[in-house]
C-alpha cells in the first residue's frame, strides 16, 4: 500500500482507512483520541498510521474549528523553582499523551494572565492549566470557559468559577508548623512573607493566626516582605522591639532564603537565637547548617494530578459527559530538621528510633 502512494504527497486519512479496512470516521476517532474505539480497531488503525507515516494536518483541523493537540499552561513566575518544576512535569506528561505545551508566565499580573489565556484560546488549545494570580474570578475567563475550553486550576482555585482545582493543605500545614514551634516553648512567633492576597499564602496566614490564638498567643504577622532588603529591615526592627520574636514561620521558600541570609548577616544563631520553620521544602534545605525544618509539598505531584485531571476532562468533553467540578486536596508533610530546635531529623508522625528532640 505504501508503495502506491506517490512520493510527492503525504499519506491521507483515506490512505489510512483503506489500509486498515475501516471507515473514515473510525480513523478520525482514533487520531482525535476518541475513547469510544474498540481496542482491536485502535490497534489496527494505529498500525496503519505507523506503516504509512501519516501525520495529522493540524492546520486543516483548526480551519474546521477543531481544537489543536495543544495544552496551555500559565504560571506566575518561571524563575521560581516551584513553578519551574510544575512546568517541567506538565510538559513531560503532555508529550506522553500526544500534546505540545504552550507555557507563559503572568509575572503575577492579573491582566496579563487573562490576555495570555485569551491568546492561547485563540490558538485553539484543547485545555488550559492555570496557577492564577487573580484573587477573584475574571468574567473574561468565564467567557472562555463557556466556549468549551477545558480549564483546570492548580495550586490556587479560580474563585467564583465552576472549574476543577488541585490544591494542597496550606492551612493545615501552617498550623502544624506553628504548633511545633509552640511545643518548643516559643510564645513570640513571627510570620513573614508576601503575596498575602493570593489563596495559598492567605490560607497559610490563616493557619498561623488560628494556631497562635488557639494557644492564647498574639499573632505577629509581617506581610508584604518580598525582598532581601525588606527582610533585613524587618529583622532590624523586630530585634529592637521589646517583645522581639524568638521564632519565625516563613510563608514560602523564597522568604525562607531571605531570612536565612538576613539572620546570618545579623550573626544570630539558629535555633538558639532565633528558631525558623518555613513553608515549602527545597533541595538545599537538608544540607544547611542547621538543616531547615519545612512544610513539604510536591510540585511534581501537584502538576501531575492537575495534568491528569485535564486530560480526563478533555476526554469527558469529547464524549459529552456531564461536568461536575472536582476539588482535589493533596497532603503536606512537616519535615523536622534542626532549625526549629530538634536535635535530629524526623518527618511528622511517629519518631524514628534514633530521633530525639529538645522539646
Amino acid at each position: 500500500m505504501q508503495d502506491r502512494i506517490p512520493s510527492n504527497r503525504q499519506p491521507t486519512i483515506r490512505d489510512v482507512a483503506k489500509l486498515a479496512r475501516v471507515g473514515l470516521m473510525t480513523v478520525s476517532r482514533v487520531i482525535n483520541n476518541n475513547p469510544n474505539v474498540r481496542p482491536g480497531t485502535l490497534k489496527k488503525v494505529s498500525a496503519a498510521i505507523a506503516e504509512l507515516g501519516y501525520r495529522k494536518n493540524e492546520a486543516a483541523s483548526l480551519l474546521k474549528g477543531q481544537r489543536a493537540m495543544l495544552i496551555g499552561l500559565i504560571v506566575p513566575d518561571l524563575s521560581d523553582a516551584f513553578f519551574a518544576a510544575c512546568a517541567h512535569t506538565v510538559q513531560h506528561l503532555a508529550r506522553a499523551n500526544g500534546y505540545m505545551t504552550l507555557v507563559a508566565a503572568s509575572e503575577r499580573d492579573c491582566a496579563l494572565e487573562v490576555q495570555q489565556a485569551e491568546l492561547m484560546a485563540s490558538r485553539k488549545v484543547a485545555g488550559l492549566l492555570v496557577v492564577t494570580s487573580t484573587d477573584g474570578g475574571d468574567e473574561r475567563l468565564q467567557r472562555l470557559q463557556k466556549t468549551g475550553l477545558v480549564l483546570v486550576a492548580f495550586d490556587r482555585p479560580l474563585a467564583g468559577m465552576q472549574t476543577d482545582a488541585v490544591v494542597v493543605e496550606n492551612r493545615a500545614g501552617a498550623e502544624q508548623a506553628v504548633r511545633h514551634l509552640i511545643q518548643h516553648g516559643h510564645q513570640r512567633i513571627a510570620c513573614v512573607g508576601y503575596d498575602e492576597d493570593v489563596y495559598t499564602v492567605r490560607e497559610r496566614v490563616d493557619g498561623y493566626s488560628s494556631c497562635m490564638r488557639a494557644a492564647g498567643l498574639e499573632p505577629m504577622a509581617a506581610l508584604g516582605i518580598s525582598t532581601l532588603e525588606g527582610t533585613r529591615e524587618w529583622l532590624r526592627t523586630a530585634l529592637a522591639a521589646e517583645n522581639r520574636p524568638t521564632a519565625i514561620f516563613s510563608l514560602n521558600h523564597r522568604s525562607s532564603t531571605f531570612l536565612l541570609q538576613a539572620l546570618a548577616e545579623a550573626r544570630l544563631a539558629i535555633p538558639q537565637d532565633m528558631a525558623l520553620v518555613g513553608f515549602d521544602d527545597f533541595d538545599l534545605a537538608a544540607i544547611l547548617t542547621p538543616p531547615l525544618t519545612a512544610v513539604a509539598q510536591s510540585p511534581v505531584e501537584l502538576a501531575k494530578r492537575a495534568m491528569t485531571l485535564l486530560i480526563d476532562r478533555i476526554a469527558d468533553q469529547r464524549r459529552g459527559a456531564e461536568f461536575v467540578p472536582a476539588k482535589i486536596v493533596l497532603p503536606v508533610t512537616l519535615v523536622v530538621r534542626g532549625s526549629c530546635g530538634c536535635v535530629q531529623v524526623r518527618v511528622s508522625g511517629p519518631w524514628s528510633r534514633s530521633a530525639k528532640a529538645t522539646a
